[in-house]
């Protein structure tokens, strides 16, 4: 389905981060913006109390709210899996591993690089976890980002390749040639599938959200039957491009509008890096979300899409295991037939 829109003046959203959070997402000179990309609508039920709770994880602000209990669980959860996963954190399991080019008994990390590979080999390798050294010579999310000169990428990008990290039978992840991993392209989604499975074991939480900015977990069932209404920010405005009325879901919004400095030039680079070119990735794609059963997955193709462009579009409008909502730069909507949505006027 295509749908046209009419462009409107462009606005920045600001996000003012936790204070203890100024380290990592420190906005000086102004040069560094993020946006919101998902809303959720209708989450809580008149007759039923929510419990919610929010934590920051993954570099974001996450809410759970979940009728039921879990949400204390939850929230642990993730704060078990930021430190994990969190390669500017010099004790996490990443940091580890890039530091001695070997980790094992972190069955968490072997998981993602795994279910990340068979990924690559499905849909390809523009989403790449050894881009490490890359993202940390750009520090785009960082207070002090950096635009490279050329001979600082051409000695980086030989350590980028799906080549250079491997999961041995025992668990063990092994890099090689310098590789050093960034999980920042997958680790919401990761963390998503994490988090069903431990509430699917428990059992406590009937239903409910758990919102990581730019990836969501719509969980359960609601006692009435109704649909998780799941508004889409419109990238280019102040308002949204429309609303998916899903039953429960993971769902991942990838854009360059989410992240960016402005350099010193006036030039705006955005935090989606191209692991070939070693340049922030350009689009003719504003905005991609993805819906699925698979927070991993979802996090990675909406990723891989937006860096493809409409090229390859239909191919995904298509796909019988997944459904997408994306606009282009002319303003022209793309949905995936079945998908629930209704565009704003």
């Amino acid at each position: 389905m295509l749908f046209r829109r009419k462009r409107q003046q462009i606005y920045l959203y600001y996000i003012i981060f936790p204070e203890e959070k100024k380290d990592v997402f420190m906005i000086r000179w102004k040069k560094i913006f993020a946006a919101l990309p998902l809303l959720l609508t209708a989450c809580a039920s008149p007759t039923e109390q929510a419990q919610t709770e929010t934590v920051w994880a993954m570099d974001t602000a996450c809410t759970i709210t979940l009728h039921g209990g879990g949400v204390s669980e939850t929230a642990s959860l993730l704060r078990t899996l930021d430190k994990m996963l969190d390669n500017y954190s010099t004790d996490s399991a990443v940091s580890r591993l890039n530091q001695s080019g070997t980790l094992s008994g972190e069955e968490d990390v072997s998981r993602l690089v795994q279910e990340t590979a068979a990924l690559q080999r499905t849909y390809g390798d523009s989403v790449d976890l050894t881009v490490g050294q890359l993202t940390r010579l750009w520090g785009i999310t960082t207070d002090t980002p950096h635009v490279p000169t050329r001979a600082e990428l051409a000695e980086v990008l030989p350590t980028i390749s799906p080549e250079h990290v491997s999961v041995q039978a025992d668990g063990t992840v092994t890099l090689t040639d310098g590789a050093q991993l960034d999980c920042g392209a997958v680790g919401k989604g990761y963390s998503l599938d994490r988090v069903k499975a431990a509430l699917d074991e428990s059992g406590t939480a009937a239903w409910g959200t758990v919102s990581m900015t730019s990836s969501i977990l719509c969980y359960g069932e609601k006692p009435d039957g109704a649909a998780f209404q799941i508004q889409i920010r419109d990238p280019d405005g102040d308002g949204t491009l429309g609303t998916v009325s899903t039953d429960s879901c993971f769902l991942s919004t990838s854009g360059g509008y989410e992240r960016y400095f402005i350099a010193d030039d006036g030039k705006k680079y955005c935090h989606i890096l191209d692991p070939k070119t070693g340049m922030p990735a350009e689009s003719d794609l504003t905005t991609v979300t993805v819906f699925c059963d698979s927070g991993l997955k979802s996090d990675f193709l909406s990723t891989l899409i937006w860096m493809e462009g409409s090229k390859n579009l239909p191919a995904h409008l298509k796909a019988k295991d997944y459904q997408i909502v994306a606009q282009d730069t002319a303003g022209t909507l793309y949905v995936s037939d079945g998908l629930d949505f209704t565009p704003d006027a």
